[in-house]
């Protein structure tokens, strides 16, 4: 299968304390500097104000983020940008990005993350926005705490990875999100645990 549209493959890169490269100037990139620098990087911005850009702003950078308000300085950057294998998100100029950011719900250590491949992130926040209300409330961020408890048990079991394939799905589609949702969490953490211990109990 092909994938269509721009920026197939999504990922999600660790940012903190690593240095990003943001040119600043438009709406939504100050909004990207601040929200890289809210989750720990190295934000290193320039302006035009600031006088001619200098390529060698961008050494050490592991993305960039370019939006200026000047296209003609905005893909002088981004050229340079990819002169140096950086990937570059140029603000609203899908022909000069080379990654999109996502609307993101955040639920502690879960994320989900929702892209339109630059062509409408109105209806990315909208989607995001519907999902949050409606399907992945604050009960998962608790539901992924308990699942980080017993994680390294599971681990070091020594099961095959289709055994604890098996076991994460007994986990997940469980009562256990349902009595946290009732405030529970007590309940729910025994509920994990057991099904960890039963499981465990089925190899020896």
């Amino acid at each position: 299968m092909t994938a269509t549209g721009a920026f197939g493959f999504p990922i999600f890169v660790e940012v903190r304390g690593r240095r990003v490269f943001v040119a600043l100037g438009s709406h939504e990139s100050d909004a990207k500097a601040e929200t890289l620098a809210e989750l720990g990087a190295d934000v290193s911005a320039y302006r035009v104000s600031d006088g001619p850009f200098d390529p060698r702003l961008l050494d050490g950078a592991v993305l960039a983020v370019v939006g200026t308000g000047d296209r003609v300085v905005d893909h002088q950057i981004a050229a340079a940008c990819r002169e140096r294998a950086l990937l570059v998100n140029t603000v609203d100029d899908i022909p000069w990005c080379d990654w999109s950011a996502p609307a993101i719900l955040r639920r502690g250590d879960l994320t989900l993350a929702i892209g339109t491949g630059g062509i409408a992130p109105a209806l990315a926040a909208r989607l995001r926005d519907a999902i949050g209300e409606d399907l992945v409330g604050p009960e998962y961020e608790s539901l992924l705490e308990l699942f980080a408890e017993v994680r390294p048990e599971i681990a070091r079991s020594g099961r095959s990875f289709r055994e604890r394939r098996a076991l994460w799905y007994r986990l997940v589609d469980g009562p256990a999100v349902d009595l946290i949702r009732r405030g529970d969490r007590a309940g729910a953490r025994a509920e994990v645990e057991n099904e960890v211990k039963r499981w465990e109990a089925q190899a020896a």
